[in-house]
């Protein structure tokens, strides 16, 4: 554990006795699962009681290769949740990026503006970074590529100097992938009995199932927020992470049997009854700023509206 204390030099988190997987984010495994078994206080006794009554699958299954990206599910059959190694490798590029984007595109040069003076001076290599790390995570929606840990932020190999613009992602990371699995939990102990049943069900009935999955699983996240709300951000960024992770897959968002993408971020972002000058405002403009650019979809930006007014008119434009 002497990483913790590392100041300088590269840090390696990769062992070869428990790290499972061929791409770098392996080394993140056994977080995601812990994070989920420990959702909230309760949590652990909730999943004994949907394994037992239920019929939740007691594994997770996580599909290794060298594959592009395909999304989670729940087994239909056996109730399991299945996540794809490419697709966690995704989810952490788009964190990383969304995330360094923000603070040195966004929240530092208001520091800046704020106190008159450079309180962070201008940081172009790393930003650079983040944003050709965003054109990698794009390719693996199309076709798989290696990540070049050498080169390419990541979580299993980096210098202790730039340790913030991994470990602050990763935190985040592990918070959207547990809002993923909240998500499929909720399929698993409310939704595949009746899939599984042979009864007709409408298509608003599809969309119903995945309305309450998001909602369920943001309310057993916030379930988890301590007193002291010390962790109520990390919540709050990785849940809208999580969502804003499926935008970047087509130039629309109309979905057969899934609610609009922007309507889940807009409900996830007003269940979470996020403040008017929060920070998730900014981020979630960082990210659909990046979807905007990706298609060339040519949203009307202005400076002249606060973070929050600017989102619901980039919802507005959307819708139209």
């Amino acid at each position: 554990m002497s990483w913790i204390f590392q100041n300088t030099g590269l840090i390696n988190h990769y062992n070869p006795n428990i790290h499972i997987g061929n791409q770098p984010i392996r080394v993140l495994h056994h977080m995601n699962l812990w994070m989920f078994q420990n959702t909230h206080p309760d949590f652990p006794n909730e999943l004994a009681l949907a394994f037992d009554k239920n019929g939740l699958s007691k594994t997770i299954d996580v599909v290794y290769g060298q594959n592009k990206v395909e999304g989670p599910f729940i087994r239909v059959q056996n109730k399991r949740i299945v996540l794809q190694e490419t697709f966690l490798s995704y989810l952490w590029c788009i964190t990383h990026s969304v995330y360094v984007i923000y603070i040195l595109k966004i929240e530092q040069p208001k520091i800046n503006q704020q106190a008159g003076k450079e309180v962070y001076p201008e940081n172009e290599e790393d930003l650079k970074r983040a944003e050709e790390l965003f054109d990698y995570a794009k390719s693996l929606i199309v076709t798989y590529a290696e990540w070049d840990k050498e080169s390419q932020p990541n979580p299993e190999i980096y210098l202790a100097q730039k340790r913030d613009l991994i470990e602050q992602p990763n935190c985040f990371y592990t918070e959207a992938v547990k809002f993923i699995l909240c998500h499929e939990y909720t399929h698993g102990i409310k939704h595949l009995d009746t899939l599984n049943s042979g009864e007709a069900i409408e298509l608003s009935g599809y969309i119903g199932f995945e309305k309450e999955a998001d909602s369920d699983a943001i309310e057993l996240m916030l379930k988890g927020v301590f007193p002291n709300k010390i962790n109520e951000l990390p919540t709050q960024i990785g849940i809208t992470i999580g969502l804003l992770s499926m935008f970047y897959f087509k130039a629309t968002t109309e979905n057969k049997i899934h609610p609009k993408t922007e309507d889940r971020l807009v409900d996830a972002l007003e269940q979470m009854q996020i403040s008017d000058n929060h920070d998730v405002w900014g981020i979630a403009l960082v990210g659909l700023r990046l979807w905007d650019e990706q298609f060339g979809l040519d949203f009307k930006w202005t400076v002249e509206k606060t973070d929050k007014e600017q989102f619901y008119d980039l919802i507005r434009q959307i819708k139209e």
